[in-house]
């Protein structure tokens, strides 16, 4: 049992911290960039970008996994879920407001 655990663990890291987090925050810089500068940073700057943000996935990723144990010990109910997601969404529509009134 702890043998698939520490499997699970290692999995939920690498595909939520490394990948979506870290990868895909690396990949929105660069992509900002190109769109700022109009053209790409060297190579070397590429890959050093996506490995600090990658190993910062790592940390995010285990933080994450810390958090979601806590919260399986604290039952959440279905209002309270929904009340979390439509906050959430409302801040990320405000955020994307905010971007686009300052542009």
């Amino acid at each position: 049992m702890e043998q698939i655990w520490h499997s699970r663990k290692a999995r939920f890291v690498l595909v939520r911290g490394v990948f979506l987090w870290g990868g895909c925050t690396a990949l929105l810089i660069t992509l900002w960039d190109w769109y700022r500068t109009g053209h790409f940073d060297s190579f070397p700057w590429i890959v050093i970008r996506f490995a600090i943000f990658m190993t910062m996935g790592i940390f995010w990723g285990l933080w994450m996994w810390k958090s979601m144990e806590s919260l399986g010990r604290k039952k959440i109910t279905r209002t309270e879920s929904i009340m979390r997601f439509v906050l959430f969404i409302g801040l990320m529509l405000g955020l994307a407001y905010l971007l686009w009134r300052m542009w």
